[in-house]
C-alpha cells in the first residue's frame, strides 16, 4: 500500500511539468465579461487569433456579460486550474467588490496574467459647452450647479469613475447619466442630450470633425499620439486625476506556476509582435504589455485609487 501511495504521488509530480509541457493540447477559451463588439471584446478576439496561432490549436472567444462584468469573471473563477479557460478583464476586477452588494465569487480565486493594454481617458465636451479648457470647465460648473453632466457606459465603468475622480478634485457638482454600452452614450453626447463624456482616443475623430471637443488627457504625462493635447493636471485648476480603461487576462487562481508563466510568455510574445502592436493602436490603445508580478502590482494600485473614490462619492452598482 505504501508502494502505490509513493507510485502514485510520484506520478502526480511528474504530471504537472508534463501538462505544461505540452501545453494546449485542445482549444482554449478566452472569456469576455462584457457583449460583443466593446474594445474587451475585440482585444480577446485579436488574441484569441494571435494565439491560436502560435499555439496551432483553436482559441474560442466566449461572451459571458452582466452583473458589472461579474458573471463571466464568476464563471472562469470556478472553471479547472488547467489553463484552457483564461479571462480577459477591465477596471470592474478592482471595483467591483466594493461596489456589488454580492459578488458571485471570492475575488482571491482570479489571479491577474498579464496585462495587454491601456485606453487613457480623454476628457470631451459638446460644443455647447462654453469651455476650452479645464479650468474654463470648472468655472463652468461652479457658475451652473447641476448643468454638467457626464454621460457614461455605465455605473462603474471608467468613463463613469474618471468622472467621479475628476468632480472629487475638481470640487464641483455633476450630474452621472449612465448607459448601457459606449453606443449609446456617445450617441446622446453627440447629440448634446448630455455635455461631456471621458471617453477613450476613439472618439478623436469626432473631435477633428468639430462634432465634440477634446480638452485634456487623464494621463502624468502628455501622449506621443497626442502631443498638443494637455493632461488634466496641467490645467492648474484639478489635480491627481489619472484614469485609463485597462485590459488584462486572469485565470483561476490555483492554477500551477509553471503553466501560469508559460500563459504569460506566451501572451507576451505575441504582444510584441507588429500585427498585434498595429491592432492594438487601431483600436485607439496603447500597448502596455506586464507580466504576473507587475500586472497584480498594477492591479493593487488600481484597488487603492478606486476604492477611495468609491467610498468617497458613495458609488454602488446593484
Amino acid at each position: 500500500m505504501r508502494r502505490f501511495l509513493f507510485l502514485l504521488a510520484s506520478l502526480t509530480a511528474f504530471a504537472a511539468p508534463a501538462a505544461a509541457a505540452d501545453f494546449p493540447a485542445r482549444p482554449v477559451t478566452i472569456v469576455v465579461p462584457y457583449s460583443p463588439g466593446g474594445l474587451t471584446d475585440n482585444i480577446a478576439r485579436l488574441y484569441a487569433d494571435a494565439l491560436g496561432q502560435r499555439w496551432g490549436q483553436p482559441v474560442v472567444v466566449e461572451n459571458k456579460p452582466g452583473g458589472g462584468a461579474s458573471i463571466g469573471a464568476a464563471a472562469v473563477a470556478r472553471a479547472p486550474a488547467d489553463g484552457y479557460t483564461l479571462l480577459v478583464g477591465s477596471v470592474g476586477m478592482v471595483t467591483n467588490p466594493y461596489m456589488l452588494k454580492q459578488m458571485p465569487y471570492e475575488p482571491a480565486s482570479l489571479a491577474p496574467l498579464a496585462r495587454v493594454a491601456l485606453a487613457p481617458n480623454v476628457l470631451y465636451v459638446h460644443p455647447s459647452v462654453p469651455a476650452r479648457n479645464v479650468g474654463e470647465l470648472v468655472d463652468f460648473a461652479r457658475a451652473h450647479p447641476g448643468r454638467l453632466s457626464f454621460a457614461s457606459s455605465g455605473v462603474g465603468s471608467s468613463p463613469h469613475l474618471a468622472a467621479e475622480l475628476f468632480a472629487a478634485k475638481a470640487g464641483i457638482e455633476v450630474i452621472q447619466v449612465p448607459y448601457k454600452g459606449t453606443g449609446a452614450a456617445m450617441t446622446d453626447f453627440l447629440g448634446g442630450q448630455v455635455n461631456a463624456y471621458f471617453d477613450t482616443m476613439q472618439s478623436m475623430p469626432y473631435a477633428r470633425e468639430g462634432k465634440i471637443r477634446a480638452l485634456a488627457v487623464a494621463t502624468p504625462q502628455r501622449l506621443d499620439d497626442l502631443p498638443g493635447l494637455p493632461t488634466v493636471n496641467e490645467s492648474g485648476r484639478v489635480a491627481d486625476v489619472v484614469s485609463s480603461s485597462w485590459f488584462g487576462f486572469y485565470l483561476p487562481a490555483a492554477t500551477p506556476g509553471d503553466l501560469r508563466a508559460r500563459l504569460a510568455e506566451a501572451i507576451l510574445a505575441v504582444s510584441e509582435t507588429a500585427a498585434v502592436k498595429d491592432k492594438i493602436k487601431g483600436l485607439g490603445l496603447i500597448g502596455a504589455p506586464q507580466g504576473p508580478a507587475a500586472f497584480a502590482q498594477f492591479n493593487r494600485e488600481e484597488e487603492a485609487r478606486w476604492r477611495e473614490i468609491i467610498e468617497r462619492q458613495r458609488i454602488g452598482a446593484d
